[in-house]
């Protein structure tokens, strides 16, 4: 063991057959890295074999445009269930002797240690994502690769289950010594737990709950019980699409201020927009009106309800009723834009919870998806 500028560095000798080799494992700030480079690519592939022959998982790759290689394999790698245990106790002795000279942190150490004694459990067949909930209170979902090819195998295949790259994912391809990464959003929880739920086809339904499965168990040993609580109540938000009925819902709207009662609901998709049209009473006053949603120019989803002058009590009465139905129905009030109130992606993302709207809903975001690629096809061409 050594202090070194920024943390420590402790030295690992291994035997394994006729191999004998040092490994350097560096403490930094946020993990541990086992790290070995060099111009001699036979012997870094040596090392990745006996690494592999103690069950840690992880290729040598060429640098850049340089001739040297290189090994880097961080915590959760080191941590896997699959390593030894004898090495996985070596490195949770070198970090806690780290620890008692004060190179690192008590309290990470101590983090460290149980994740090395425990052991991780990750899917060999999927992305090892880092998911935390950040300063903000925002959930982070992020795997990061500097193979492309990995990238974009695992794009392919939340594609292939429906979700869509821009919406329910974000993939960005390595550039130089930069890795990539590919970050699932929220919506995308969402959509995974509906497909486990609800995918007609059986298959898709078992591969989407395999992901399900895998990003529960990544985010309690990377960001702990808030972490998997918060993907767990994402995943539960996407099973209850598609299971409400919202014809013959009675419910208080803005903190009990407002009684929406819904008497009926209907969707359909026309002239390329999904039209959701709904007969309630709020507050007393009947309230029939239809919501519009479609396309912009930056594919973006757009919806709105026109509010109206002519309605009982005037526009402002209306605005009133007409955000309470949409607390219900969407989730949110909706803001105003001139005299419509104006809904996202999100407010539909939350309507699909709904037997009378998923149905259309899916239909006509699948369609305007297929028309804009059409459309960039042809002007490409």
């Amino acid at each position: 063991m050594e202090k070194t500028e920024k943390s420590a560095r402790a030295v690992i000798a291994v035997r394994a057959g006729p191999w004998e080799t040092e490994y350097n494992v560096y403490m930094t700030r946020n993990e541990i890295v086992l790290y070995y480079s060099s111009t001699d690519a036979g012997r870094v592939h040596q090392l990745a074999h006996v690494l592999k022959l103690m069950g840690v998982k992880k290729e040598p790759r060429k640098i850049g445009s340089r001739k040297a290689w290189q090994i880097k394999a961080s915590t959760d790698v080191l941590a896997s269930k699959t390593v030894l245990p004898a090495f996985r106790e070596a490195l949770a002795s070198a970090v806690e002797k780290a620890a008692e000279e004060g190179w690192v942190e008590a309290d990470t150490a101590r983090r460290w240690v149980e994740k090395l004694r425990r052991g991780v459990t990750t899917a060999e067949d999927k992305p090892k994502f880092k998911i935390r909930i950040a300063k903000r209170g925002g959930l982070e979902i992020a795997y990061m690769t500097t193979s492309a090819e990995r990238l974009a195998k695992y794009a392919e295949e939340l594609k292939s289950l429906g979700l869509e790259e821009g919406v329910h994912f974000i993939k960005r391809e390595p550039e130089d010594d930069k890795p990539g990464v590919l970050r699932i959003a929220v919506e995308g929880v969402v959509k995974l737990g509906e497909l486990a739920h609800h995918a007609e086809d059986a298959e898709r339904r078992l591969e989407a709950a395999r992901w399900v499965k895998h990003l529960l168990a990544r985010a309690r040993e990377s960001g702990g019980e808030a972490a998997r609580e918060r993907v767990g109540k994402l995943v539960e938000e996407g099973a209850a699409r598609g299971a409400l009925t919202l014809t013959g819902l009675r419910q208080e709207a803005e903190g009990g201020r407002h009684l929406v009662e819904i008497r009926r609901a209907e969707a359909r998709i026309e002239e390329g927009r999904l039209k959701i049209r709904v007969e309630a009473v709020v507050d007393g006053v009947e309230v029939e009106r239809e919501f519009t949603f479609f396309r912009d120019v930056k594919n973006n989803t757009v919806g709105y309800v026109p509010t109206r002058a002519d309605a009982p009590g005037g526009r402002e009465a209306d605005i009133t009723r007409l955000r309470a139905l949409a607390t219900v129905v969407f989730g949110e009030p909706g803001r105003m834009s001139g005299r419509n109130l104006r809904y996202t992606r999100r407010h539909l993302e939350h309507a699909t919870r709904f037997k009378e709207i998923k149905e259309a809903a899916e239909k006509w975001r699948q369609e305007s998806r297929k028309t804009k690629i059409s459309n960039a096809d042809s002007r490409s061409n």
